[in-house]
């Protein structure tokens, strides 16, 4: 279950945006399967990889994998960085580095990097 798997300092800092009233957007390379109920539930946006069905499989994923690079562009898909005065982005893997670097407020395994 997915609320099982959610660090308490990630809910924490969630909360501290919630309360800021930014706009939040999870964008991860995990899979639509689970992803997409926990945020709608939450109220939050999602950006993430999306699995493609075809007969009733599983055939793949539906476009490229929400990692790396990738990230990036859904995030400007969404929205104009430019519009906003900060952003924050968290990550924990190697693959979330490019996204990591378009944000003024960065933390990586729950540290800040400059």
């Amino acid at each position: 279950m997915l609320p099982a798997a959610l660090r308490p300092d990630a809910m924490a800092r969630l909360q501290w945006h919630r309360e800021r009233g930014d706009r939040i957007v999870v964008v991860s390379g995990g899979l639509d399967v689970y992803l997409a109920p926990w945020c709608a539930a939450q109220g939050l946006e999602l950006a993430c990889s999306v699995l493609a069905e075809r007969g009733g499989r599983i055939s793949g994923y539906a476009g490229p994998q929400c990692v790396g690079d990738e990230k990036v562009r859904r995030v400007l898909a969404l929205c104009d960085p430019q519009a906003y005065a900060a952003i924050h982005a968290y990550g924990d893997t190697h693959e979330d580095g490019a996204m990591l670097a378009m944000a003024h407020h960065r933390t990586y395994r729950g540290r800040a990097v400059t």
